[in-house]
């Protein structure tokens, strides 16, 4: 269609879009429109074009807009523009994270093209800037706005800054919004698009309508997106309180001292609230107050004083508005106080006919105080009184009273009583008025003239002056001068002075004066003694001649003391050792001393210089001696003292040596010699010499060798040869790499050199090598290694390590090279390769060989080069002899599918690997699967990878139990390249078979052909067991802690019973100890063996039927208690003799011998079995109430007793008991009790003899008839082995012996024997004592034939006990029953 524009300029436009229409012209579909976006929000201005012919492009500005390009990702304006939409008609400008830089004209663009006209549209794109937070100027937000209320006008000022737009501010009267009295403006930034807003607002705030009053600023713009921002204060009028009101103490209110008055000043209202103070006078004496927001009170609360009288209590209320004026008001309280004192002054002594006043003041009282005059003994004399205001408040009352003395009397007595007869209150005081008389002469004691004092010591004297009225007042005085420190010592009327004095040199013969005298003497009485001391000279002098002392000529040393009373001996020491000068006789010194003098001659040598010549001048009256000394300067030509001959130093080390030359004057010169050259400085660079002091920096090992170092001062020359020793580290100066064939030897070397040259300089080593195949040696500074029959994994780097252990190891590698034909990896991934086309190939070559081998690609016998299109080779060495050579094919064609081969090289021959390229498939079965691991609930297997199928793949584990019909379970394979996989959740002791399986994204392999068949473990782990114990073993902690409560109680319980029984037998053992201990006729013999007492209670005692221990104890069944150091056992034998004398000899005052076998005493033996208690005394054990009282001898008294000893171990039933009495035929004791056991001695205790036995060499402590003490047992000259009591045998099982021979232990206290038969079926509590830690302690031994009690340590038989019982060492035994034995009387 032939189309021509029409001519008319009107019909243009509609032509043009009539045209694009119908004819297919390029047009806007969607034009750009304006718009607003919020700062740092996305924006996108869209534009769409139809029939697009030209390019299109954007442009930013409004006068001349820059091109942004024809790319849809506009470069610059850091990557945030961009053109999003159909590639093909939408053009929409995207801008992310818009700024102020944005804020522009945008046209979008099309270009002519194919005769279609240009395009162009625009659009604004508006950036909206939030504004700041408002904020009223002066003023936080929630602050409070303080105004006056006598102030017309607040103006609160607004601003919320670089908004765009500008913010709009408005104002609120709490929630009402305020528009009158407001100014806005808004202001632009210069050189920025935003703008600040200011908004002023005027009040004429009014009290109390705009009080508390909140006053709020809001700013907003577009850009808020979460609503506007605002401000808020808070509007305080402030107003002045009330006058302040004062409540609690009424006017002409009268209070006493001591009162307590409560005030409290109120005043109400005021904005703020008013502070409150009192003050008295000018002074603040209350700042605390309280407010209420109505009012404001401050309590004053005082205790009135005489201060208070008339005082003005002021209160004063005040706030902001009128502290410079605060309002007040004023309190006066009277307060009523007696006086505290009276005084009387005036002369109280004058002498007879003499008339003296006395004057009687009274302390401030209100109302005043009356005063009486009393006089005693005298008859009234004339009185007048005033009274005075006091300063102090209430008024002061004076009397004068007249008084004459008459010579008959000795003194007067004037009483002045001031009564305040308001509140019956009355003080006095008392003068008394005496005549005047001397006393007589002073006499002084405590020391005579003529006496010695030693420097030092104390010398007292003591004064003493008798009568005169009033009694005579005394001075010491030492020549003319007073002695302040004195001590009083009057007693009653009679003055006593005594001066101390620390004697001093100067006190000899100086003379001591006592001065007495009062108001009746003229001149003062006095007495003197003169002083003589001994004192030790202060110091001694000691000169020298000549001054200048030199090694080898005579010197003379005089020493002069000071003065010494008696005079001084000088003696003289050198090196601790004392040496005898010239003495020159003694001349007179200060306080009558003498000075000693005398001189030492001797030559001295190098070695005094220095040292001390001591002068000792001693005082030999008493004792004491003073001592100096003087230094010697000793001139000496220079000496090496104590030099090292040789200096052993490390190459590169620095040092400083001390070379110089002890000399006297020390200023010597040095010169340094090598050989017979002189080496000056910088001769040798790392040496430097100054002062005798040679520094070393960083020594070479060129620097050593032989020096020789001169010395020289005033005095002479002396010289002295050294070595210097350079030793450095060890260095390889050569290895060289060695190359051998597979199967040959080879020799490496690695030459060295250093200083030291040690043995065994030369090691070497390599990593994952077995070093046993070589053999090494060392030589003139050649370390060997020798490697026989090389394999081709030998090929490496050995490390030769030279080390003279100076300095750090030094190491270098030497390569050894096997060499051996190539050898590819022909494993079956490496055959094949896969690709898909359009992919890239890979295909991989892995070879071993020596040297280095070179790879060669070929495709169809042609070889294959790399290049940057189609081929890359990639090569790497995986290790010194294993190298990888991968061949990359690019964009894979279906052309590039066929036959590779890889062909590998070395100077040792070749070897070639064919590969199969072709299109991806399903990857091969995994091969080579094994069993690695197996636990109670798993098993481990690993696998070699097949081909890959030239895909990824993954593995896939199945399984099951090998004699089940069940099927298999799979088990992915993570991570996917995995080779290893552990199978969990197994089955304790079962067998499984395993197989693994590949795929990849075209399917599966089969499974490996040959199964792996394992088995997990039959044993769980400990932590297993344990856990599943743990679960049935959980106990609420409530019960345990309900169980630890009530054992707590108990255990409390039971201590107060124990102390409350202890306490009571204590008592009843004291009485029955004084009951016993006075025997009087025959019948006390009878009842000494018991007791009237049956009531007797045994705590924790055992029974016949209840046993305390197992029937046939251990080594072990025992207890052990504690009591002092000593056991109960010790305290017993040594009473026995005692006991067993004092009785026998009531047995023969009674008139005759007994017939008491058992007790020793004159009777025939009883062969009888059953004897009882009062045929012949032997113990029945039914008998309950049997009991002894142990009585002490004197010796022992205030120490504890012992339990009963009648089930010690001590006690052996093989001894006759009798057989050695003086007194009787003897019996066995078997007969009258038989026990199953037998104990063995103490073995704890260094005892020669075991302690309870009835050996008849055995000597220990004995009473003879006349109730005296015989030690060793003898009576009458002869040794007899103490006879035994009943209460000795009912106490012999109760411990153990722990006391050796001749050491005497206190007696243990009285106590019952076991009750019930428990001598015959019990084991006996043990001693109750603590042990050494080199004692053993005591064990029960069964008799023969018994048998142990299961072998338990410290187990009670229980035979519903089911717990776990507690081993216990033999050194250490429990103490289950804590013995059990309390016994009580």
């Amino acid at each position: 269609m032939d189309c021509q524009p029409s001519r008319l300029a009107a019909y243009w436009v509609y032509l043009q879009l009539l045209i694009m229409t119908v004819c297919g012209l390029q047009q806007f579909s969607q034009r750009p429109q304006n718009l607003d976006v919020i700062k740092g929000q996305m924006a996108v201005i869209k534009c769409a074009v139809e029939n697009r012919k030209g390019n299109i492009q954007w442009a930013k500005g409004s006068t001349n807009p820059i091109m942004l390009g024809f790319a849809r990702q506009i470069p610059g304006f850091g990557g945030r523009y961009s053109v999003i939409g159909d590639d093909r008609t939408e053009f929409n400008l995207q801008i992310v994270n818009t700024d102020l830089s944005d804020d522009d004209d945008f046209h979008c663009q099309v270009g002519p093209a194919d005769g279609d006209p240009p395009l162009m549209a625009k659009a604004h794109l508006t950036v909206l800037v939030p504004p700041t937070a408002p904020e009223i100027e002066n003023y936080a937000s929630g602050s409070r706005v303080e105004v006056k209320h006598t102030e017309p006008v607040l103006q609160l000022t607004c601003k919320s800054n670089r908004g765009k737009p500008a913010a709009v501010i408005k104002w609120f009267r709490n929630s009402d919004e305020i528009t009158e009295g407001v100014v806005y403006t808004a202001a632009p930034i210069s050189g920025d698009k935003r703008e600040d807003a200011t908004s002023v607002l005027t009040l004429r705030p009014t009290y109390p309508n705009d009080n508390n009053v909140n006053v709020t600023c809001q700013a907003y713009n577009n850009a808020l997106i979460n609503g506007p921002l605002r401000t808020t204060v808070v509007i305080s009028v402030l107003y002045p309180p009330d006058p302040p009101v004062i409540q609690g103490y009424k006017v002409g209110q009268v209070v006493r001292v001591g009162d307590t008055v409560a005030m409290t000043c109120e005043s109400i209202g005021g904005n703020p609230t008013a502070q409150v103070a009192w003050y008295k006078g000018s002074a603040q004496v209350d700042y605390l107050y309280h407010s209420t927001p109505e009012k404001a009170y401050n309590e004053l609360i005082l205790t009135a004083q005489k201060t208070d009288n008339n005082a003005e209590y002021r209160c004063e209320a005040w706030n902001l508005v009128n502290a410079a004026k605060p309002l007040s008001v004023t309190q006066t309280i009277i307060v009523h106080f007696a006086p505290t004192k009276a005084s009387i002054t005036g002369t109280r002594e004058a002498k007879a006919g003499e008339t003296l006043t006395l004057t009687c003041t009274t302390s401030n009282s209100n109302p005043a105080a009356v005063i009486t005059w009393i006089p005693q003994g005298v008859g009234a004399a004339n009185s007048r009184s005033r009274t005075e205001a006091s300063p102090d408040g209430g008024f002061i009352t004076i009397s004068d009273i007249d008084i004459t003395l008459t010579g008959q009397q000795t003194n007067a007595i004037y009483t002045c009583s001031a009564t305040n007869h308001e509140l019956g209150v009355t003080v006095a005081d008392t003068a008394t008025v005496g005549v005047l008389y001397p006393p007589e002469p002073p006499m002084i004691t405590g020391y005579n003239e003529g006496e010695a004092v030693k420097a030092g010591n104390v010398l007292k004297m003591r004064c003493t002056a008798l009568r005169g009225n009033p009694p005579a007042t005394l001075v010491w005085k030492k020549g003319d001068v007073d002695m302040t420190e004195v001590r009083n010592m009057t007693a009653g009327n009679i003055p006593s002075l005594e001066v101390s004095i620390l004697t001093k040199p100067d006190d000899n013969n100086a003379i001591y004066k006592c001065l007495a005298s009062n108001r009746a003497t003229e001149t003062p009485l006095e007495a003197l003694r003169k002083v003589s001391v001994h004192f030790s000279p202060t110091s001694v002098n000691i000169t020298s001649e000549p001054l200048i002392a030199r090694a080898g000529q005579q010197l003379h040393l005089t020493c002069i003391s000071r003065t010494s009373n008696p005079p001084a001996v000088i003696t003289w020491m050198h090196n601790n050792r004392q040496m005898t000068g010239t003495n020159l006789g003694h001349t007179d010194a200060e306080f009558g001393g003498k000075s000693t003098k005398n001189v030492l001659e001797f030559t001295p040598t190098s070695a005094d210089h220095d040292t001390a010549y001591g002068c000792r001048a001693s005082n030999l009256a008493i004792q004491e001696s003073v001592h100096d000394a003087i230094t010697l300067n000793v001139r000496f030509k220079p000496e090496f003292r104590g030099k090292e001959a040789s200096i052993v130093i490390n190459a590169g080390e620095s040092r400083v040596v001390d070379l110089s030359a002890t000399a006297n004057p020390s200023n010597s010169t040095y010169q340094l010699k090598r050989g017979t050259t002189i080496v000056n400085q910088g001769d040798i660079g790392s040496f430097s010499l100054e002062g005798g002091v040679l520094t070393i920096s960083a020594i070479s090992k060129d620097d050593a060798g032989q020096f020789t170092i001169v010395a020289i001062n005033a005095e002479g020359m002396s010289s002295f040869d050294f070595n210097i020793n350079v030793q450095y580290p060890a260095e390889i100066t050569e290895a060289n790499a060695v190359e051998g064939d597979d199967g040959t030897s080879v020799t490496l070397k690695c030459h060295v050199k250093g200083n030291p040259m040690v043995a065994e300089m030369v090691t070497w080593k390599r990593d994952n090598f077995d070093m046993t195949r070589t053999l090494s040696s060392y030589a003139d500074g050649v370390g060997s290694l020798l490697i026989e029959s090389l394999q081709r994994k030998d090929s490496g780097s050995f490390t030769c390590i030279a080390d003279n252990r100076i300095g750090s190891p030094v190491e270098k590698t030497v390569a050894l090279t096997v060499k051996f034909t190539p050898e590819i990896d022909k494993a079956p991934e490496f055959n094949k390769a896969a690709s898909q086309t359009g992919r890239t190939g890979r295909l991989i070559c892995r070879a071993q060989g020596a040297p280095t081998v070179t790879f060669q690609w070929q495709k169809d016998g042609v070889n294959i080069a790399a290049d940057s299109v189609k081929y890359e080779i990639q090569e790497k060495v995986t290790e010194s002899i294993e190298f990888e050579n991968v061949l990359l094919i690019k964009n894979v064609q279906k052309s590039d599918y066929g036959m590779y081969q890889c062909i590998v090289t070395n100077e040792k021959g070749e070897d070639r690997l064919p590969v199969v390229f072709d299109d991806t498939t399903k990857p091969d079965p995994p091969r080579d699967v094994e069993f690695v691991n197996a636990t109670h609930n798993s098993l481990t297997v690993r696998w070699k990878a097949g081909f890959d199928g030239g895909l990824t793949q993954t593995f896939r584990v199945r399984y099951k139990v090998t004699d089940m019909s069940a099927g298999y379970t799979y088990v992915d394979v993570l991570p996917p390249d995995a080779n290893i996989f552990t199978v969990k959740g197994l089955s304790l002791g079962t067998d499984y078979e395993l197989t693994v399986m590949a795929h990849n994204e075209l399917g599966g392999s089969d499974y490996a052909a040959v199964p792996v068949i394992a088995k997990t473990s039959n044993l769980k782990p400990k932590s297993d067991v344990q856990s599943e114990k743990e679960e049935g073993e959980d106990m609420p902690v409530i019960i345990i802690l309900v169980v630890c409560v009530v054992g707590i109680l108990l255990l409390a319980l039971n201590i107060g019973l124990i102390l409350f029984f202890v306490r009571r037998r204590k008592k009843r053992m004291e009485r029955l100890v004084i009951a016993n201990a006075i025997p009087n006729t025959t019948s006390d013999v009878n009842n000494s063996d018991t007791t009237s007492n049956t009531n007797t209670m045994e705590l924790y005692g055992p029974t016949k039927e209840t046993q305390l221990y197992p029937i046939h104890p251990t080594d072990e069944s025992r207890s052990y208690g504690t009591n002092d150091k000593y056991t109960e056992d010790d305290y017993s034998d040594d009473y026995k003799s005692y006991e067993q004398g004092a009785y026998q000899i009531r047995v023969r005052h009674s008139g005759g011998l007994s017939d008491c076998a058992c007790l020793g005493g004159g009777g025939q033996s009883s062969s009888a079995s059953s004897t009882s208690w009062k045929d012949n005394c032997c113990f029945d054990p039914g008998e309950d109430d049997l009991k002894r009282v142990f009585l002490p001898p004197p010796e022992y008294g205030g120490v504890t007793y012992s339990h009963n000893k009648l089930d010690s171990p001590t006690f052996d039933h093989r001894h006759p008991m009798g057989a050695d009495l003086p007194y009787g035929n003897g019996s066995d004791t078997d007969s009258c009790r038989k026990s199953p056991w037998q104990y063995e001695a103490d073995a704890y205790k260094p005892s020669a003899r075991g302690k309870g036995t009835f050996d008849s060499d055995y000597a220990d402590s004995y009473r003879d008839q006349h109730s005296r003490y015989v030690p060793n047992g003898r009576l009458g000259g002869g040794l007899h082995t103490r006879p035994k009591s009943i209460t000795e045998l009912s106490e012999r099982s109760s411990r153990p012996s722990s006391r050796g021979t001749g050491q005497k232990t206190p007696p243990p206290p009285p106590t019952r024997s076991s009750s019930k038969g428990a001598v015959e079926h019990a084991i006996p509590p043990l001693p109750a004592r603590n042990y050494e830690s080199t004692e053993a302690m005591p064990r029960y031994v069964p008799a023969p034939g018994s048998s142990s009690y299961g072998g338990s340590m410290n187990v009670i038989a229980n035979p519903s006990y089911d717990g776990p019982s507690v081993p216990t060492s033999s050194h250490q035994p429990a103490d289950p029953t804590d013995d059990m034995r309390g016994y009580l009387v």
